[in-house]
């Protein structure tokens, strides 16, 4: 095996084996709240994590594929320099776009409805106060992983991962059981926090043995090329978040929190698979970006070749998640009998695996193509479409309605974006 196919494949394993633990970590973290309060309590927690992670892609904004194809230009020049000062102004960027961001949370939050069995209500909105720092550090963990992506390094990743999953399971077990009675949602959501400030500051310590430094700057040249280069990606991003995420904010505003509890468990359970693709495309997306090195031809028929042959390992891949999660939905009723009703709603969102696994793999071959705005185009159309429908269905329909919206939508986005990458290679 040649030494790049070897660092692609220790550096899937290593981010599948570390996201088989956080997810195993998460699993059992929703589990311990489900069976402790409920549908109705992990509604809650829903409410609280969703609104705060859909800040998460804005801090990030595709500034580390941006960062990874300026610092392989840099290294071709020799200018080693200026690549570090463009990770310490990166940071520089999310550091600063991270502490706006708490406050525009905040400040959107106080326009949001506010009931006893719907909308948010006075606790759900202390929860999500209280995570919303939460916001700052993925800003901190996301930079650290251009470095970890940069240099194929993503054990160190795994590691810092790994580490804050474990003092999230024993704070929240501590929480649930220890003081069920005293801190309730609140006190999960601290744990959550500080798992998460275990995981910023272990990647920061690899940062500086890999990377050699941990400075922060903020060069105003550098921050100005940096946001520019990555706008259209950060737009596609913030579309694929709204019309990924918006389905929750429905709910949340016109069904109860007990069905949001159920609609965030089924959901949770769906997720567990799709890192698969992510994972992966992270390890591959440099050797895209090597690709562009080549004439228009070679690198297209490059580019082409590499992406037949990752779709024929999703292909069987998402076939077999579907199975397996299919006949493992029952077991969500064995956390709760309440939940026995999340059951087809998880059924109609596996079905929809293979639509996500391949849309996965066509979104990053046109970014490494620089076909952002043709993506910002695709996935803002896809936005109007999903809030329109979700505004129409989710009110009558529910979290049913919800996951069928979810499926159709990125049917939608891989057939469009399919069609686009596709004409693009052809005509090249």
């Amino acid at each position: 095996m040649s030494s790049i196919k070897w660092k692609v494949v220790w550096n899937t394993v290593s981010q599948l084996f570390g996201k088989v633990v956080g997810s195993g970590a998460m699993l059992l973290v929703s589990i311990m709240i489900a069976r402790s309060f409920g549908a109705e309590g992990y509604g809650d927690f829903t409410k609280i994590t969703t609104f705060v992670a859909f800040f998460y892609l804005l801090v990030d904004f595709g500034l580390n594929a941006v960062y990874l194809r300026k610092a392989h230009e840099t290294n071709k020049s020799g200018t080693n320099g200026t690549n570090n000062g463009l990770w310490g102004t990166m940071v520089g960027m999310r550091l600063v776009g991270g502490t706006i961001l708490m406050f525009v949370a905040i400040a959107i939050l106080s326009f949001l409805p506010q009931g006893a069995a719907q909308g948010y209500t006075g606790m759900v909105r202390l929860g999500i106060i209280l995570f919303t720092p939460t916001i700052l550090i993925q800003g901190f963990i996301v930079s650290a992983n251009a470095i970890f992506q940069k240099n194929l390094r993503y054990d160190a990743a795994t590691f810092a991962l790994t580490v804050g999953n474990i003092v999230v399971v024993v704070l929240v077990w501590s929480a649930v059981y220890g003081l069920s009675n005293r801190v309730g949602i609140l006190g999960v959501t601290t744990s959550l926090l500080l798992g998460l400030c275990v995981t910023a500051i272990v990647s920061l310590f690899f940062v500086r043995r890999i990377h050699g430094s941990v400075n922060i700057s903020f060069d105003f040249g550098i921050s100005k090329s940096l946001f520019l280069a990555a706008l259209p990606l950060g737009i596609t991003l913030l579309f694929n978040q709204v019309y990924f995420r918006v389905d929750s904010l429905v709910l949340t505003l016109t069904r109860s929190t007990t069905e949001v509890g159920l609609y965030g468990l089924a959901y949770k359970m769906f997720e567990l698979p799709l890192v698969i693709p992510t994972f992966f495309m992270n390890s591959v997306y440099p050797l895209f970006v090597r690709q562009l090195n080549q004439e228009s031809g070679i690198r297209n028929q490059g580019i082409k070749h590499m992406v037949k042959k990752i779709l024929l390992f999703m292909i069987p891949t998402s076939i077999f998640m579907i199975l397996v999660l299919w006949f493992a939905a029952p077991l969500l009723s064995l956390v709760r009998p309440e939940f026995f009703e999340s059951i087809p709603i998880l059924r109609i969102l596996i079905a929809g695996l293979p639509f996500f696994f391949f849309s996965s793999v066509v979104m990053w071959a046109l970014i490494a193509l620089g076909k952002q705005i043709a993506l910002a185009l695709i996935y803002g159309s896809l936005m109007t479409l999903t809030i329109v429908l979700d505004i129409l269905i989710i009110p009558t329909f529910g979290a049913i309605g919800a996951a069928w919206i979810t499926v159709g939508s990125e049917a939608l986005v891989l057939i469009i974006s399919g069609f686009v990458l596709q004409r693009y290679l052809r005509n090249s």
